[in-house]
């Protein structure tokens, strides 16, 4: 057993311990969420850094991580003239208020160093000490044991008791088990086992007992800033796993929101006694390392200013790059902004997520007819919900994670099918069970062997089993705090998603709800390819559990009373968009309806669209639905679909904005009517909620581009899973990493992703933009610090940017 330690807490603390003590909860909450395999979402690593100037954000970064989220040099080279063009590169230099020019920007670009000056932690320091003999570094040692120590308390709670746990539970666990580990002396050649026991075993004290060792070597606050941020960005994969369990807890209220905490502790633990141990066996070297630290310490902030200043030239690039997607779509979107909507009712309605995926669709769906009418809405369709299986204890989200759900939907009755798939996921789950893998297939490996030969052959594919549940044809229950809903509660629901829908007063006689999901096969990363709005999951449960609720006629009646009346000759329809074969499936839809064959059309349509994002794609389009079909269920296909690749604006306004554009795939689409907004809620529910998941989309994308070695998952072929949905490791260990594989955005020959910023182009008064920024500093934030771009369209179709100030300034959009 390891002695006790008071906790310090209680105790007055010299102003160092304070300072030391909020630079560490500082590191800690700068920290973004990386949510679970299962449930994977694309998240803005920067999102808890939102309140400070994006280069600002990135020169720390550089600094302190040794990674530059810039493209290097020699790629805006390739991309200039075309399409970064001179007038570009003249209006980013511009509005950047630069003394440069335009030659000078190319000569800064030509000469440009990517060697910045860099934070270097105590063991990278402690190796440049040692002799190359002496055994594994420090910094691999520090990696290794820390991660293989969370990947063990994070598979197997029950053996160290850590169900409901939090930070200060994982670090005396951690403590208990370095303290007797034995294998550190034998990779390192170096005792510590004493030094490890005799560490506090309550954090408040081991951060006071750090505070006082390193008071004078950090010199200030900018040095204690400095070393906690360089701590956590030393195992970043790990400190965003940490913080999406501390997320989880903010969303449900909890008051113990210290996992992040926890691992810092276990940092600060290894830095604590690496020092000391050099300070007792190697005095000479500790003095140097001594001095370096304290050099870092008193020279970081010219650091910050010197990085900011050496990547300003490559600023001016990414800007003009910018610029040069945003100056055609702002052309086409202000010649359309007079079309007045279409005259005539439409037979068919298509409500589409707004992912960028489903603009290409919408525009083959509409090729078919004018009585087709699309629209794009969030795509977990405003159900604040979480699914649950039937006498199941599993509850999975269906909205973003910046929600947590307020109602559970369940199918009220069990089919002969759910059994069966229930059988499937309990004999999954054992497979997954560690303990008791060997045996299971021991039992039953000539029972997979059908298994096994269907997938080599493609002739099946590998679906998530918990999503072949919601395939039952069933009635669904909604319940709140395991209460029903009443049809008053599901009425006032359903209006107002009608209503921000804007067809609460013009429904067709068929409503398609329409949501998404992929299909892919052995493929740890697959939710990444579902629905964000979703929480990582296809939108089959929101989209069944709407039509059923819109079909319902009491539920009916009760809107009716509510304001909003649904014609009887109006059916909604829930349907599936796949988007890796782009099949269109309608759930008990009408026989020989000509919409159908509509359907048919706009998919053979979207794939022929699709087509030239793929080798060896066929044209013929019975082969090319095979093509497509065949990589969905291929296990070693590392590519089956481009995602959310390219994605780079979010169009908010009405359907006429953009339905005569062919925008590539490259738009979000959120369809708007400030007509039928006259108080400008829905406005404001699209710019604090569908703005910001298409930022952290975006910024995902842009980030694991930029900077893959720290946000990106790494080579597809070398990974291994970790805890059985935490995330992956890149070989059997190192640190966990998050973020979209190199497969996921490089076709092996480019890039498949423009790196830009989201730029954001809304049909609305500028003065209702600005008065809902004005009550929302989240979204303040990304405009005022440079993390999207705002613009507006006029009635006029002028469009107008918004600058970081919150000055509008009229663009020059002509060709």
């Amino acid at each position: 057993m390891i002695a006790k330690t008071p906790n310090v807490s209680a105790l007055p603390e010299s102003l160092n311990v304070s300072d030391f003590r909020d630079a560490t909860q500082q590191a800690v909450a700068a920290i973004a969420p990386s949510w679970p395999l299962d449930q994977m979402i694309a998240v803005n690593p920067w999102w808890p850094q939102r309140f400070t100037p994006i280069e600002q954000v990135f020169a720390e970064q550089a600094v302190l991580s040794g990674h530059c989220p810039l493209m290097p040099s020699a790629y805006y080279l390739s991309h200039w003239q075309s399409p970064i063009s001179e007038a570009h590169l003249a209006e980013a230099i511009s509005t950047s208020d630069s003394a440069l020019t335009v030659s000078d920007c190319l000569r800064a670009l030509r000469s440009h160093s990517s060697d910045l000056p860099r934070w270097k932690p105590l063991a990278e320091l402690c190796d440049r000490t040692r002799e190359a003999q002496e055994g594994l570094s420090w910094q691999q040692e520090i990696q290794q044991q820390v991660s293989q120590f969370l990947a063990l308390y994070h598979q197997y709670p029950q053996r160290f008791d850590a169900q409901g746990q939090g930070g200060e539970h994982l670090y005396q666990c951690w403590l208990d088990v370095v303290s007797q580990d034995k294998g550190i002396k034998t990779l390192t050649g170096v005792d510590l086992l004493a030094d490890f026991a005799a560490l506090p075993t309550q954090i408040d004290a081991l951060i006071a007992e750090a505070a006082d060792f390193w008071q004078p070597t950090l010199h200030d606050q900018d040095g204690n800033l400095a070393y906690c941020h360089a701590l956590m960005h030393g195992l970043s994969g790990w400190a965003s796993w940490q913080a999406w369990l501390d997320w989880q807890q903010q969303l449900s209220d909890s008051e113990q929101q210290d996992h992040g905490m926890g691992l810092f502790a276990i940092l600060l633990a290894w830095d604590t006694v690496l020092a000391r141990w050099l300070a007792k066996h190697r005095d000479a070297a500790w003095a140097s390392i001594r001095q370096s630290m304290h050099h870092q310490a008193v020279n970081v902030r010219h650091w910050y200013h010197q990085a900011q200043q050496q990547l300003a030239p490559l600023w001016i690039w990414q800007q003009a790059l910018e610029i040069s997607q945003q100056r055609p779509w702002a052309h086409a979107l202000s010649a359309q902004a007079s079309v007045d909507t279409l005259d005539t009712s439409p037979t068919l309605q298509a409500v589409f997520c707004i992912d960028v995926r489903s603009e290409p669709m919408r525009r083959a769906l509409e090729a078919q007819s004018e009585r087709i009418q699309t629209l794009g809405f969030a795509g977990f369709f405003g159900l604040p919900i979480a699914y649950q299986p039937t006498d199941s204890h599993i509850h999975r989200p269906q909205l973003p994670g910046l929600l947590a759900p307020a109602v559970t939907a369940s199918q009220t009755h069990a089919t002969p099918e759910r059994w069966l798939r229930m059988t499937k996921l309990g004999w999954q789950r054992s497979l997954d069970a560690p303990a008791a893998n060997l045996g299971m297939v021991e039992a039953g490996g000539m029972l997979k062997l059908v298994s096994l030969l269907k997938r080599a052959l493609r002739i099946s594919g590998t679906e998530n089993p918990l999503n072949r549940l919601s395939h039952a044809d069933s009635d669904w229950a909604l319940t709140r705090d395991n209460t029903p809903l009443t049809a008053a509660e599901k009425a006032e629901l359903g209006a107002g998603i009608l209503r921000a829908m804007g067809i609460a007063d013009q429904l067709a006689d068929a409503v398609l709800l329409v949501g998404h999901g992929s299909e892919t096969c052995n493929n740890p990363h697959a939710a990444g390819l579902d629905c964000g709005a979703c929480g990582g999951q296809t939108g089959e449960v929101n989209v069944r559990v709407l039509a059923q609720l819109l079909n319902d006629a009491d539920v009916r009646d009760a809107m009716a009373q509510q304001g909003v009346t649904i014609p009887a000759s109006t059916r909604f329809y829930a349907a599936m968009h796949n988007t890796t074969t782009d099949a269109l499936d309608v759930f008990h839809a009408p026989e020989h309806t000509e919409w159908q064959t509509w359907l048919v059309n706009a998919s053979e349509q979207a794939r022929a669209t699709r087509a030239n994002q793929f080798d060896q794609a066929p044209t013929q389009p019975s082969k090319l639905k095979r093509f497509f079909g065949t990589r969905a269920k291929d296990w070693a296909q590392m590519r089956p679909e481009w995602g959310l690749c390219d994605n780079a604006a979010l169009i908010v306004g009405p359907r006429t904005l953009s339905r005569q554009i062919n925008l590539q795939g490259r738009s979000f689409l959120h369809d708007y009517d400030m007509h039928k907004d006259r108080d400008f809620s829905q406005l404001e529910t699209i710019l604090t909620a569908p703005m910001v998941v298409t930022n952290w989309i975006n910024l995902q994308y842009f980030a694991s581009v930029t900077a893959p070695e720290k946000f990106g998952s790494g080579n597809k072929l070398l990974h291994n899973i970790v805890g059985g949905h935490i995330g992956v490791f890149e070989g059997n260990g190192g640190d966990l990493r998050i973020g979209l594989s190199h497969q996921s955005v490089h076709d092996g020959r480019r890039y498949r992703h423009q790196p830009v910023r989201l730029s954001v182009f809304i049909a609305a008064p500028r003065e209702a933009i600005d008065s809902i920024l004005a009550r929302h500093d989240d979204i303040a934030a990304l405009a005022n610090h440079g993390w999207l771009y705002l613009m507006q369209i006029d009635a006029q179709g002028a469009v107008w940017q918004r600058d970081r100030s919150g000055q509008w300034y009229h663009l020059n959009v002509a060709k």
